[in-house]
C-alpha cells in the first residue's frame, strides 16, 4: 500500500512554560502495589507510584521538579485526616526524582511526516509508604499549577492547576491489593477528521474487573502565593474533596473532545475510539474503577492532553455499509435488491481525484469511473471487485471488495388445523431462496411461545387469534419475515363446569363457572337449570328457592360458531332450612337459687350456640345457667345443620330477690343519729313503682316523693321549716315486679 504527503499541514501548539508554575505537565497518574504487611498484621507497605509526562518541545524550559510532595489522607466519616498531621510541621511525602527520563515515541501515519519539534517524555517518583488497614479509604494526592495556556475545552487554563490521586478503599487494604496500571500513553497527536482507536486499558495483576469511563479532571493549586490552595504547589496538598475543571461551552468530561462520531472510550476495554474534527489542545481525564465481586477496591485516575492538527494528505480506501476483512478488503451482501449503491468513504476525499472501478457482472467485467457506481446486477450471488483510488499516481490506494446479491429471499408459511377441534396446530415452512441457504427459523406463535425449528407443531392452551410472525435468515445473515394472524376457537370436546357447591339448605345461592377447554369470555354459553330458568355469561349466579334436586345442561358456542352441549343429572340437591327446639325449665328465678336448665331438642341438626346475656357463649346440647344479678337474662339458642343454615329461638329469664318493706309508726328528727328520718325500711330491690305522700292532720301536703331512697327529715319539703311534733298520714303506693301494686294509708308520729 503506497501513500505520499499532499500539501502536508501540521498545527504546532505553543505550550507556553512558566518555571514557577510547571506548564510543561501534560498529564500523570498515580499507581500502588501492596508490599504485604509492615510492622505488624494491623498495617499494610505500599510502593506509590507517581508518573508524570511532560512536554519537552524546544521552548519549553522547565523541567521535572526535583522533590515531589504527595500528601495521603485518610476517610472518617464526612471528613478527611492528612495521616502525617502534627508530624512536627511535616505534613508532607517527600521524593527526589532519580532524573531518569523515558522517551514518548511520536506516532507515525500513513502519508504523513511529524514535525521534529513534537517531543514528550516521561519522570517517575516512587515511595515506600506504611499505612494503618482500615475500614475507610485513603486518598493519595499531589496538586500542580498550572496548565498549558492554549487547552482549548476549559476555562483559564493558565490559572488552572491539576490533582493527581488514586484511592484505596477498605477491600483492598484487607486483602493487600495492587492498583491498576495503564499500559499505554495516548499518542502525541491526532488528525482531525480522521477516525483512531487507541488502547487505554490497564493491567491488573490479581484480574479484577476493570470498569473505564471519561471523567472530570480536578483543579488543584493557583498562581496565589504562600503554601495553601491556591498556590503553585500546595504544602501539604489540599483536602479532599476536589473540584472539578471548568469546561468551555460545548466540552464536557464524558464529551471533552467533540467528533463525529464523539470520542468515546469503552466501558469494558478501555478502548478509545472516535473521529476528532477540530483542532486544538483537549484536556482529558480517565478513570479507571477496579472491582473485586461487586466490591470497589480503588480507583485510578490519569490526567492527559490530546492535540488534535491537521493531517494533510492522507489517502484510505474505505467501503460503507460494509464488513472490513482487512484495511483494504471489504464485504458487502445485498439483501432483496438486484442493485446496489457504493457507499465510498475513502480518506481524505479532498485529496482523492479520481477512482476506478472494475466488478464482475453477468459473466463480463463492467467498469466505472467516479466516486460510488450504482450497480445494477444481472444475476444473483458472489461479485468480485476492486477500485484504485488516484490511479498511476504516487499517493494513491487499492481496495478490493465481495458483493453478495441475495435478491429473492421470501419468507411465507401455512398452518394446519381443524378450527372447531382443540388440536394442536401445525405450521409448515414454505420460504425460498436461490441464491442463499435457509439456515435458522424464528418462530414468534403467539401468547409467548417461540420455536426454532422449521415446521414447529405446537397445541395452544387458550383460545384466541394469534399474530404468528416467521423470521428467516440466511448463511450471508439476510432475513426476511412474514406475519399471519390465526383464529384459534375451537368447541371444547368436552364441558365441564364447577359450582362452588353442591347442596345446600332453601334458599341456596350457587355460583357456577365454566372451565371447558378451550374457552374463554369470548363465547358464548347458555345455563338451562331444571326448574326452568335460564342464564347467560362465562359465569352464573343462580338461587334455588324450593326443596329438590336440580338437573343443568350448559350449551357452548364459540365465536366461529362451533358448538358442544352437556346434559348433567342430580347436580344440586337442595334441602329445608333447620327447625330449632329446646326446652327452658323457668323464665323466672329467685337470687337464692338462680339457675335456669335449658336443652336442646332440635331434630336433623349438627350442632348449636347457646348465648347468655349476648356476652357469654356455650355449645353443649343440655346447659346449666347460673344468672348472678337480678333483672332480667336473655338466653339464644342458634341451631346449626350440616350446610351451616341456622335456625334461633330466644327467651328472657328473670332473677328476683326476697322483698319486704314496712314503715315506722314513729321517728324523732332531733339530730342524735338515731330514727332521725321516715322512710321504708327491708328488701326493697324489686320495685318497679313507688310513690310516698306525708299530709299534716289538716291534709296540708308536706312531703312527697318517687325514690324509695329519699327519707323525710320532718322540714316541710326537706328543706323547709321545721315541722312541729304530732301526728300526720302518709300515703303509700308501691309495686313489686311481677306482683300487683299495693296501697297503704296510715298515720305516723312526729316525736322531738
Amino acid at each position: 500500500m503506497k501513500k505520499n504527503i499532499s500539501n502536508f499541514i501540521l498545527l504546532l501548539f505553543i505550550l507556553l512554560s512558566y518555571r514557577s508554575y510547571s506548564t510543561h505537565i501534560i498529564g500523570g497518574e498515580i499507581f500502588y502495589e501492596c508490599l504485604g504487611y509492615g510492622k505488624d498484621t494491623t498495617t499494610r507497605k505500599y510502593l506509590i507510584t507517581i508518573k508524570l509526562y511532560r512536554d519537552c518541545s524546544p521552548g519549553v524550559m522547565s523541567d521535572f521538579d526535583t522533590n515531589l510532595g504527595f500528601t495521603i489522607y485518610r476517610q472518617s466519616g464526612n471528613k478527611y485526616v492528612n495521616t502525617k498531621a502534627g508530624n512536627g510541621g511535616n505534613s508532607e511525602y517527600s521524593i527526589t526524582w532519580d532524573r531518569i527520563r523515558h522517551h514518548i515515541d511520536p506516532p507515525t501515519y500513513a502519508c504523513l511526516q511529524l514535525p521534529k519539534n513534537v517531543c514528550g517524555e516521561a519522570g517517575i517518583y516512587q515511595y515506600t509508604v506504611e499505612l494503618p488497614i482500615i475500614n475507610e479509604k485513603y486518598v493519595i494526592v499531589w496538586q500542580r499549577c498550572c496548565r498549558n495556556q492554549t487547552i482549548t475545552n476549559i476555562m483559564d487554563p493558565l490559572n488552572t492547576g491539576a490533582t493527581f490521586t488514586i484511592e484505596i478503599h477498605p477491600e483492598a487494604q484487607r486483602t493487600c491489593n495492587n492498583s491498576p496500571q495503564f499500559k499505554n500513553f495516548p499518542p502525541t497527536v491526532l488528525c482531525a477528521n480522521a477516525p483512531f482507536t487507541f488502547d487505554h486499558s490497564a493491567v491488573d495483576k490479581e484480574g479484577d474487573q476493570l470498569i473505564y469511563e471519561f471523567c472530570e479532571p480536578l483543579k488543584g493549586g493557583g498562581r496565589g502565593g504562600g503554601n495553601g490552595c491556591a498556590s503553585p504547589n500546595p504544602t501539604p496538598d489540599c483536602v479532599p474533596p476536589f473540584s472539578p475543571v471548568d469546561y468551555a461551552f460545548p466540552y464536557s468530561a464524558q464529551f471533552p473532545m467533540g467528533g463525529n462520531p464523539p470520542i468515546t472510550i469503552g466501558s469494558t476495554d478501555g478502548l478509545i475510539s472516535g473521529t476528532p474534527n477540530i483542532i486544538g489542545q483537549f484536556v482529558v481525564s480517565v478513570c479507571v474503577y477496579e472491582y473485586r465481586n461487586g466490591v470497589l477496591l480503588s480507583v485510578l485516575r490519569r490526567d492527559f492532553q490530546f492535540n488534535v492538527a491537521s493531517c494533510e494528505g492522507t489517502i484510505e480506501p474505505k467501503l460503507g455499509g460494509s464488513n472490513q476483512l482487512t484495511q483494504d478488503q471489504f464485504e458487502i451482501t445485498v439483501c432483496g435488491s438486484n442493485q446496489y449503491q457504493i457507499q465510498n468513504n475513502s480518506l481524505d476525499p479532498k485529496y482523492i481525484h479520481e477512482i476506478l472501478w472494475t466488478y464482475e457482472n453477468g459473466g463480463l467485467i463492467d467498469t466505472f469511473i467516479g466516486w460510488a457506481p450504482l450497480i445494477k446486477f444481472k444475476e444473483g450471488g458472489l461479485h468480485n471487485g476492486r477500485f484504485i483510488i488516484n490511479p498511476n499516481t504516487n499517493c494513491g490506494d487499492t481496495g478490493y471488495f465481495k458483493i453478495t446479491l441475495v435478491p429473492d429471499l421470501k419468507s411465507q408459511f401455512t398452518a394446519e388445523y381443524d378450527s372447531c377441534k382443540a388440536g394442536p396446530v401445525k405450521f409448515k415452512d414454505l420460504s425460498s431462496s436461490t441464491y442463499s441457504n435457509i439456515l435458522n427459523w424464528t418462530w414468534s406463535l403467539g401468547d409467548g411461545f417461540t420455536a426454532f425449528n422449521q415446521n414447529p407443531t405446537l397445541q395452544y392452551l387458550r383460545p384466541g387469534t394469534y399474530p404468528v410472525l416467521l423470521s428467516i435468515k440466511d448463511n450471508y445473515g439476510c432475513e426476511s419475515k412474514v406475519f399471519q394472524n390465526i383464529d384459534w376457537y375451537p368447541a371444547p370436546d368436552v364441558i365441564v363446569f364447577r359450582p362452588n357447591v353442591n347442596e345446600g339448605c332453601v334458599p341456596l345461592n350457587v355460583e357456577f363457572k365454566n372451565v371447558s377447554f378451550p374457552t374463554d369470555n369470548s363465547y358464548k354459553f347458555l345455563w338451562k337449570f331444571s326448574d326452568g330458568t335460564r342464564d347467560s355469561g362465562i359465569a352464573v349466579q343462580h338461587k334455588f328457592i324450593s326443596k329438590g334436586v336440580y338437573d343443568l345442561k350448559l350449551e357452548v358456542t364459540s365465536p366461529l360458531g362451533c358448538y358442544n352441549e352437556g346434559d348433567f343429572k342430580d347436580v344440586i340437591y337442595v334441602y329445608d332450612p333447620p327447625t330449632a327446639s329446646w326446652t327452658v325449665d323457668s323464665t323466672i328465678v329467685n337470687l337464692n337459687n338462680p339457675v335456669v336448665h335449658v336443652k336442646d331438642q332440635s331434630a336433623g341438626t349438627i350442632g348449636r350456640t347457646w348465648i347468655v346475656d349476648n356476652t357469654q357463649y356455650f355449645f353443649d346440647p343440655a346447659l346449666q345457667i347460673e344468672l348472678k344479678d337480678t333483672g332480667y337474662h336473655h338466653i339464644r339458642m342458634i341451631a346449626t345443620d350440616r350446610f351451616l343454615c341456622t335456625d334461633t329461638l330466644d327467651t328472657d329469664v328473670y332473677v328476683y330477690r326476697d322483698f319486704t318493706l314496712f314503715m315506722p309508726n314513729a321517728f324523732t328528727p332531733n339530730g342524735d343519729g338515731k330514727n332521725d328520718e321516715f322512710g321504708p325500711v327491708g328488701q326493697i330491690n324489686s320495685l318497679e313503682k313507688y310513690e310516698l305522700t306525708i299530709y299534716d292532720r289538716w291534709g296540708s301536703k308536706v312531703f312527697t316523693t318517687e325514690d324509695p331512697n329519699q327519707f323525710w327529715n320532718g322540714k316541710f319539703d326537706n328543706d323547709g321549716k321545721e315541722l312541729p311534733p304530732g301526728t300526720y298520714v302518709y300515703d303509700l303506693v308501691y309495686k313489686v315486679i311481677r306482683k300487683d301494686v299495693v296501697h297503704e294509708h296510715k298515720m305516723l308520729t312526729l316525736l322531738k
